[in-house]
């Protein structure tokens, strides 16, 4: 089964990854393979597809520290120097086997090196399957901003197999039900209603991947280089940046999952939906009781607030007074370039703390 992208095909494997044989078959008899990974997916999934190579030119891997603090300039110099070193040529291609961070700053070094290496997703966490090995976003941190330098540059394909998900601590697959969430509420109202009631339940990883996907490849058919409609994969995501890019800049502050602190944004910006009388009370009461019941409330204090502002004014969606925000009006839609006072901002963040 697959989504054809504008550009490129996203496959969703069932068993092993009969599609990505397939395409290494097709693609890489005589070519350079180099395979991203960071010390974690080196470890649990490089072992589950190294088998797929036998018959071609041994794949060089490479690997990176795991984690959001690596996703940064150093990072990408030093896969600049491994390719170096291994002598990588132009028509080699680069696999990002990994999740958001390898999808992210992978698909940025393999664009930037020798004017682009082509290169191919395979996501192994759900949040890299859900949304950042789709769209064609690649980018880094910058100076404890998050993802404040990058480029749209698609990949050749991408390949998922939600096997990779037994890899992942519960944790890290609660985080990519994030945007899960995010999709149903700024798109599908019913999709919105399945998750509410099968997260705690019955739970089924193929219907959700192929729905969130397929509602982001609407969207970024219409709209790829985020004009416009793209704007609405926003939601939830400025304040959650904010909140991830204050924990990266702070030392000594505990690392804040993606999927929590959107999660926590789309509950402080569902707020100021509700507060712009763009969203009914009792749908933020909804997205407050369910969101709240199933990811744990990231810890904002008061003295927080006001650098966290200082972080969104960065946003390159802002005009000169207000912020630029993508809200709700329902539940299953949303509307894009709202501009929303500090003040509101503020009392969305207050908001939230005091739940």
């Amino acid at each position: 089964m697959y989504l054809v992208t504008e550009h490129y095909p996203v496959y969703f494997e069932k068993d092993s990854l009969p599609y990505l044989k397939e395409f290494l078959e097709k693609k890489c008899s005589k070519r350079q393979v180099f395979v991203l990974t960071d010390t974690n997916t080196r470890k649990h999934c490089w072992p589950k597809i190294s088998g797929m190579f036998e018959g071609f030119e041994p794949p060089k891997v490479l690997t990176v520290p795991a984690g959001e603090p690596a996703k940064n300039f150093d990072t990408v110099q030093s896969v600049w120097k491994q390719l170096l070193e291994m002598e990588a040529r132009r028509d080699a291609l680069f696999i990002n086997l990994g999740g958001g961070m390898i999808s992210d700053l992978g698909g940025l070094a393999a664009s930037l090196f020798k004017r682009g290496l082509p290169f191919i997703h395979i996501p192994t966490s759900l949040l890299g399957m859900l949304d950042a090995s789709v769209g064609g976003k690649t980018g880094v941190d910058f100076l404890g901003h998050k993802n404040m330098v990058g480029l749209f540059s698609n990949p050749e394909a991408v390949f998922i197999w939600d096997g990779f998900l037994e890899t992942l601590p519960k944790e890290q697959r609660r985080s990519g039900m994030a945007e899960a969430f995010k999709h149903a509420l700024i798109d599908n109202n019913g999709y919105w209603c399945y998750l509410k009631k099968s997260v705690h339940e019955s739970l089924s990883y193929d219907r959700l991947i192929f729905k969130s996907l397929e509602i982001k490849k609407k969207i970024v058919d219409r709209d790829p280089k985020e004009g416009n409609e793209r704007k609405k994969l926003n939601f939830g995501h400025t304040i959650a940046h904010a909140i991830e890019s204050y924990a990266l800049a702070t030392p000594g502050h505990p690392p804040v999952l993606h999927g929590d602190a959107v999660a926590a944004g789309m509950i402080a910006e569902s707020y100021i939906s509700w507060k712009m009388n763009q969203l009914s009370k009792e749908c933020l009461d909804e997205i407050r009781e369910v969101l709240g019941g199933y990811f744990p409330r990231v810890s904002i204090q008061l003295e927080q607030v006001e650098p966290m502002l200082q972080f969104m004014a960065n946003d390159k969606k802002n005009t000169a007074q207000t912020l630029n925000f993508t809200l709700l009006d329902c539940l299953g839609g949303a509307v894009v370039n709202q501009q929303v006072p500090a003040a509101l901002v503020r009392e969305s963040l207050n908001y939230y703390a005091s739940l």
